[in-house]
């Protein structure tokens, strides 16, 4: 529907009152692409600009939307004879870059080499509140300089299911864990929250060098007392003695071969 009282602010503009209201654009609210408006089309600053709109002829087709044209379009056509000073120019999106989210962070680790901050809700909020972080982003990453040696990537290149960033958090050396017990606080809540099937197979190469060690050391032991016994049986053979020390002798083997 056209609205003769809505007209182009554009000089001698000849489809001014001429296209219905959809056609017709207010100035920007941002005041830097406002005052690029006013320098195209060669208004003061100090005009008032509450009821003036400029019609869809100044505007290059790119710059239109679904219903009205782009934050960061410009009028640039029709404007007259002298050259605009600002062409519009759809902005580049800046590349996503990971890295660790740490304040200060000296870490030159590569993107591929940083981990998710976890997606449970509480276990996320505790890193946050570790690494002092106040907004919560979709994207959180941090570097293994934060953690110890024991919790950082396994053969899968994920972090142990317990891990909690414990190191470099600040500048001033203070540690906001405080004390040792709070930390292995956290640790047992989360193991407690991550399932049993997930964490089992963690450690599982561990415990079995564990049980190994343990049963040479036995058989340590064992190799060891028999050879004493054998030693002693020995000794008893090359000098006889009297009966009541044999005696005594033979319950002393006896119970080394036990």
């Amino acid at each position: 529907m056209k609205n003769r009282n809505l007209r182009c602010i554009v000089t001698n503009c000849h489809e001014s009152g001429q296209q219905d209201s959809s056609s017709m654009f207010k100035f920007p609210i941002n005041p830097v692409i406002r005052l690029k408006w006013m320098e195209n089309i060669g208004l003061f600053k100090d005009i008032n600009l509450y009821n003036s709109r400029v019609c869809r002829r100044h505007f290059e087709t790119h710059c239109f939307g679904k219903a009205k044209v782009f934050s960061w379009a410009l009028p640039t056509l029709f404007l007259g004879e002298k050259e605009v000073p600002h062409q519009s120019s759809k902005p580049r999106k800046k590349a996503f870059a990971r890295k660790c989210s740490v304040k200060n962070c000296l870490s030159q680790s590569p993107p591929e080499r940083l981990h998710f901050f976890p997606t449970e809700p509480e276990l996320r909020k505790e890193w946050m509140d570790i690494c002092r972080l106040k907004v919560d982003n979709k994207w959180l990453f941090i570097c293994g300089r934060h953690f110890r040696r024991s919790f950082l990537p396994n053969s899968k290149g994920n972090l142990k299911r317990d891990a909690i960033p414990e190191l470099h958090l600040g500048l001033d050396g203070e540690d906001p864990l405080g004390k040792g017990l709070k930390c292995e606080q956290l640790r047992s809540k989360r193991r407690k929250l991550c399932s049993k099937n997930d964490d089992s197979g963690i450690d599982e190469e561990n415990s079995k060098e564990s049980g190994l060690l343990d049963s040479c050391l036995n058989c340590l032991n064992l190799k060891q007392q028999l050879a004493a016994a054998l030693q002693r049986i020995q000794q008893l053979e090359e000098r006889p003695q009297a009966t009541s020390d044999s005696d005594e002798e033979e319950e002393y083997i006896f119970m080394l071969m036990k």
